[in-house]
């Protein structure tokens, strides 16, 4: 895909780099090129009404005091280890996958084939379902390292010297919080990956990130001399683990007592999801007839050996009861998937694209499946009540999680978006917004608050509407559906609905101020629509189309504030906001 519109496109600037891959450096400046971005809107908004309207678009929140889990020793090490396009239905692997290509599985693919080590893995750790805030991956790397929101523009204008991650991001705040009586942090933080560190100002993002160590595919070069690319953005992921023995093993030498912060990106299991160079004929697996989800899937398998290596590895070092694994996804992936003709990830607005695995790994920990509306935001969060959990190791507690500090826990989820996924919420809350883009960033702006989806085209300024509890593969759009003919409609609504209650869409995001005033107003005032919603299943009362066509009509409208709340935090051409005082 990236080397066909290198083709059918005009360079925007002469390619002079011969020692670069040029595919992957002039990808994003002919999109950026090309795809003309709308200008930012600033708006008037009342100064309460903003504020009210910014926390109602936190996560919800929670009860410190009530842990879903048990934490039966304290956390020392913590290794966020992100895999490379793995949709939730391929880890664990189920028939919602074959399913959704309209084919089926072999009896070798099973879960228990295809990912052994992760199948296991997963069975024995905090387990869930989380929703990635962007498709493409180093949008999502910095919801997931820095706890925020990336913004609506294509590419990784995140990295810029002149914008601003608006809030602290993992390897600083573990240095800030967890000091020695010196005033010497005890966390030492480094991120690994085999890939090269050259696309879309990676280099600099990670600067931003503040690790103390970042290692990548060029290091491996200059240490393990010339060795063969796998896929398109580096060496394989093997020949990362001897530079990260290193460190792990330097860094404890130099004093027992420090605690390490890892990460991982793994990118195996990145289109066009190549076969290992080591791998004999035989070792290739035939799980579906589909090609593309085949090599998906044999991918995914060398990546779970890859993966055995590392904890193998932490248990020779007897690191493994000591450190807390998280283990998770940058986004999903799409294959065409019931009919649609959307393969990979480029303009693709899919649950299939967002939806991942994310799992909590140690042996001590409660091994528990956790139902929610989680996104990677809230891995941040997560990670420090455990830490925080850890300070002290328990006297008469069964449960490290019920000597965390409450203050500063609570600093922490009053600081940033995502919450911990380890409390209980407080009863009686608006069921929680989320917001996604897909990639590069500026193609769709998705709004879920589950089980109403509103995604919002920014191209051809169209939005579309759905119902995922009903409809979990978007193949009704309640906008566009004609009311006038009911054998269209589909059993689960109820199309009470005339013309003068169809809203207007089009041309909405650029010419009228967001109103977020009325917004607030509606927020507070409609008490069905901030209550915690009921299954229509459950009542057995039919979806209103007027519901859903208001509630699309407001979210559009939080959607465009939301947009530029984010810009504004990122101090993004230094726009900011103009408030109403009365």
């Amino acid at each position: 895909m990236y080397l066909l519109i290198i083709v059918f496109y005009h360079l925007p600037e002469p390619y002079t780099n011969l020692s670069s891959n040029m595919v992957l450096i002039y990808f994003p400046k002919i999109i950026l090129h090309y795809w003309r971005t709308k200008s930012l809107i600033s708006f008037h908004v009342n100064e309460t009404a903003f504020n009210n309207v910014t926390q109602m678009i936190r996560a919800p929140v929670v009860d410190i005091s009530r842990p879903l889990v048990t934490l039966k020793e304290p956390i020392k090490h913590v290794f966020v280890i992100v895999l490379e396009s793995i949709r939730a239905d391929a880890l664990p692997l189920n028939n919602n996958l074959a399913n959704a290509v309209k084919s089926t599985f072999t009896s070798d693919a099973t879960a228990e084939n295809v990912t052994p080590l992760l199948n296991s893995l997963w069975m024995n750790s905090v387990r869930t379902v989380a929703s990635v805030t962007s498709s493409y991956t180093l949008k999502s790397l910095v919801s997931i390292f820095c706890g925020i929101y990336p913004l609506n523009v294509n590419f990784l204008k995140e990295a810029n010297s002149e914008n601003f991650l608006y809030e602290k991001c993992l390897p600083e705040l573990l240095r800030e919080i967890f000091q020695t009586t010196n005033n010497q942090s005890t966390f030492r933080s480094a991120f690994f990956t085999a890939a090269r560190d050259d696309f879309d100002h990676q280099r600099d993002l990670f600067n931003k990130l503040k690790f103390d160590t970042i290692i990548n595919g060029f290091d491996i070069y200059e240490q393990t001399g010339n060795v063969p690319d796998l896929g398109m953005f580096g060496p394989a992921d093997q020949y990362i683990l001897p530079l990260m023995w290193k460190w792990i093993d330097k860094n404890l030498a130099e004093n027992e007592t420090n605690h390490l912060m890892m990460s991982l990106l793994v990118t195996g299991t990145h289109e066009p999801f190549p076969q290992p160079n080591d791998w004999s004929f035989d070792e290739y697996r035939f799980y579906i007839d589909e090609p593309n989800v085949n090599n998906y899937l044999n991918a995914l398998h060398a990546t779970d050996d890859f993966l055995k290596e590392i904890f193998d590895g932490f248990k020779l070092r007897k690191l493994y009861d000591d450190t807390l694994f998280i283990i998770t996804s940058d986004h999903g992936y799409v294959f065409n998937d019931y009919g649609r003709q959307m393969l990979g990830l480029l303009s693709t607005p899919l649950e299939c694209a967002f939806s991942v695995p994310l799992m909590l790994h140690n042996p001590h920990l409660e091994a528990k499946q956790l139902d929610g509306q989680f996104t990677n935001m809230d891995i941040l969060p997560t990670i420090m009540d455990i830490l925080l959990s850890s300070i002290k190791p328990i006297q008469q507690s069964t449960n490290q999680l019920l000597s965390v500090p409450n203050n500063q826990l609570q600093s922490i989820l009053s600081r940033y978006e995502g919450t911990s996924i380890l409390r209980m919420l407080i009863e009686k809350q608006p069921v929680r917004y989320t917001f996604h883009l897909t990639n590069p960033g500026n193609s769709y702006i998705i709004v879920k608050q589950y089980p109403k989806k509103l995604t919002y085209d920014i191209s051809n300024d169209e939005v579309h509407l759905y119902h995922l509890e009903h409809d979990p593969f978007e193949l009704v759009d309640l906008i566009h559906l004609d009311y006038k003919i009911a054998t269209t409609h589909p059993p689960w609504i109820n199309v009470m609905c005339n013309k003068h209650w169809r809203q207007t869409w089009k041309g909405r995001w650029t010419n009228k101020y967001p109103n977020v005033r009325i917004y607030h107003k509606l927020l507070l005032e409609n008490k069905s629509f901030v209550s915690i919603s009921t299954s229509n299943s459950m009542n057995n009362d039919k979806v209103q189309l007027k519901d859903m066509l208001d509630w699309a009509d407001q979210t559009l409208e939080l959607a465009r504030f939301w947009k530029n709340l984010v810009k504004q935090r990122y101090r993004y051409e230094s726009k900011t906001f103009n408030y109403h005082t009365n």
